[in-house]
């Protein structure tokens, strides 16, 4: 029988700032640290270690964007307890040879559905409250273009649509165009996104691979707005934006920025979910 974990969680954004408090209103023992503010002794009892995502923007600390001083990842491997859990966004390859190592169990978080498909929602309305601000016309008269029809891609170009705007969604798959058509959207193939953009307000990527690329840039009118949602290597040529005096904005993380309680919220229940599943233990 398993035992309500002991909780601790390291680093991370303003989701993080929340995560505490969550898991002890819901009766959980939790406690944030910060670098230099722990114990060795702190580490010993707890059974589920949280970090961020992603895990480390250097491949040497810890991602403590909040924190005043840096947190070495592999600092923190030496103080782990053997057979707990270090749940993480994004983890390396490099970083999962060091924690297995040390004889625990990894979960990426990031790359569970359940995450992704929660996280969508914060994320359109974040990608919406940036559209509202940084375009000259209103939503209802937009035309907006979505490129990628996934989990996230799916949800903003929806929500687009239910407040008037015109929305067209570039992808690449049989599968997700179908899907666009079905959801009432217009749409097109990446490939011909060149031949279709003269007229658009704003292009929202959601892909992690070029697709707004110099083609497509040099098609579009001065006052488009193009926001970037997606990770690393990202889908926009950023440098040809600027040179064309394109206004581009990185989104990366709208969970967080803007509702990270929510995002937190959704974190700490796909931790626990894993914890309690048949997946882990017993």
């Amino acid at each position: 029988m398993k035992k309500r974990p002991e909780i601790m969680i390291i680093g991370g954004d303003c989701r993080f700032s929340y995560m505490e408090k969550i898991f002890t209103s819901e009766g959980y023992k939790a406690k944030r640290i910060y670098p230099g503010s722990y114990k060795a002794d702190d580490f010993t009892a707890c059974d589920v270690f949280i970090l961020p995502v992603p895990v480390s923007r250097d491949n040497i600390n810890i991602n403590t964007p909040l924190a005043g001083e840096p947190f070495c990842f592999s600092d923190f491997v030496r103080l782990l307890p053997e057979k707990c859990i270090v749940a993480g966004g994004m983890f390396t390859e490099e970083q999962r040879e060091k924690l297995m190592g040390r004889n625990v169990t990894v979960f990426d978080y990031y790359c569970c559905d359940s995450l992704a498909i929660k996280n969508a929602v914060p994320t359109a309305e974040g990608v919406i409250g940036i559209l509202i601000n940084a375009m000259p016309v209103t939503l209802a008269s937009a035309e907006c273009c979505v490129t990628g029809y996934g989990k996230c891609g799916s949800v903003i170009a929806r929500k687009l649509k239910a407040l008037g705007a015109d929305v067209t969604c570039a992808a690449r798959s049989d599968k997700d165009l179908a899907a666009a058509v079905t959801d009432g959207m217009k749409t097109c193939r990446i490939s011909s996104l060149s031949d279709k953009c003269s007229n658009f307000d704003a292009i929202i990527n959601t892909v992690p691979s070029l697709v707004i690329d110099e083609k497509v840039i040099s098609s579009l009118g001065k006052s488009c707005v193009i926001i970037e949602t997606a990770s690393a290597p990202f889908g926009v040529d950023f440098d040809t934006a600027a040179a064309q005096g394109i206004n581009t904005i990185r989104a990366g993380s709208l969970p967080g920025r803007t509702s990270p309680l929510t995002a937190g919220k959704i974190i700490c229940d796909t931790v626990l979910s894993f914890y309690w599943s048949d997946n882990y233990g017993n």
